[in-house]
């Protein structure tokens, strides 16, 4: 069986040889760590999605698209620095404050802080949407021809998913533009301009997307939201409701006639109200299912039967416990749900650098 056929088939309930060994990031201090305990500069790569042949991990063939950004993108622009941090107005307009300290390969040891976004009002809006009305040209890889090519021939999994710029997601886009606070008095102050924003963004997505999808069929797209934390989403579910399920049924249904096969939504945090809509609009699995939050796989698997696969799920924290608390995490969560199938377990986000390689290697 291929790593692409036993992921499908993993995914979508059927029989398989044994579910897929993935997992999905390593945090860039984790790899220098991991390089003085021993692990080869050969294997010293972030990106575990890929795959790594040290640690005998499949992995994913990744198409890196811009969805994020406008188009061109502009450069990042320095307006203050002093010991510790950077100020910086990023390629969407945001003004950034950045720790320098700890900093590996562009990996900070924090998140920046965000102090402004772009749009405000609804000239705001007709400002930044000129950036994602042309250029779709330059949203291919410069090697889009060969690399369709290879995809198409490929026995790997192929994933839409976005790296360095993040993926597409309608709340993930409202906040990139407005800001967390921004977009929640935005719901009530001017409710049209929400919804004129998420048309225009539907716009987008189908119209670059129908190109691209139209000449390779992948096995995986991910909708990047990030919309929620440890107590619960950052919009209700009427929110939810009144703007976003329209969109997402629609474009759930575009990347269905399109031949995606798996369509998996990515958020942290505690979803858990969110997850009957989200099936309501067709979408088919979540990740990273984060135990911090309180999301837990084999309680999702009796509330929700097999109405959805999960990638992720085991709690990182036990990786800096030992051995024995290693165990029994995955003897708590993998045995009454793995069979049932509709799972991947992986740690439930990126590797930190508390954890050491013997750990990882154990786990």
């Amino acid at each position: 069986m291929t790593q692409k056929e036993r992921f499908n088939r993993t995914l979508q309930f059927k029989s398989a040889d044994r579910p897929p060994f993935m997992e999905i990031a390593l945090w860039e201090q984790t790899v220098e760590r991991w390089r003085g305990e021993g692990l080869p500069d050969d294997a010293a790569s972030a990106d575990l999605l890929s795959g790594n042949e040290y640690f005998g991990l499949e992995g994913y063939d990744i198409v890196l698209f811009n969805l994020t950004y406008p188009e061109p993108c502009p450069l990042d622009r320095k307006i203050g620095e002093d010991e510790r941090y950077i100020t910086f107005i990023d390629g969407m307009g945001r003004t950034r404050i950045a720790l320098k300290e700890g900093t590996v390969r562009g990996m900070r040891m924090s998140m920046d802080r965000y102090v402004q976004h772009p749009v405000k009002t609804r000239e705001d809006f007709k400002t930044i949407k000129s950036g994602y009305e042309s250029g779709f040209a330059g949203r291919l890889p410069e090697n889009w021809s060969a690399l369709r090519a290879t995809l198409k021939k490929s026995l790997r999994p192929s994933m839409f998913l976005d790296r360095f710029f993040a993926s597409f997601g309608y709340y993930s886009m409202l906040r990139n533009w407005m800001g967390t606070e921004g977009l929640s008095y935005m719901f009530y102050d001017d409710p049209d301009l929400v919804r004129d924003c998420l048309d225009f963004l539907t716009e987008f997505i189908t119209a670059f997307l129908s190109t691209a999808l139209s000449e390779v069929s992948f096995d995986l797209y991910y909708i990047h939201e990030d919309l929620a934390g440890r107590n619960g989403p950052l919009l209700s579910p009427d929110l939810f409701k009144r703007f976003f399920l329209r969109h997402y049924a629609g474009f759930v249904a575009f990347l269905k006639s399109h031949g995606v096969k798996n369509v998996i939504v990515d958020t942290d945090g505690n979803f858990d109200v969110l997850i009957p809509l989200f099936l309501e609009s067709g979408v088919e699995g979540f990740g990273p299912i984060e135990a911090a939050a309180g999301m837990d796989p084999v309680g999702l698997r009796k509330k929700y039967g097999n109405s959805f696969f999960m990638i992720g799920g085991i709690d990182k924290r036990v990786l800096t416990s030992g051995r024995e608390s290693v165990e029994s995490e995955l003897r708590r969560v993998i045995p009454p749900v793995i069979e049932q199938g509709g799972f991947i377990p992986t740690i439930d986000h990126s590797i930190p650098p508390d954890v050491s390689m013997d750990s990882f290697q154990y786990y």
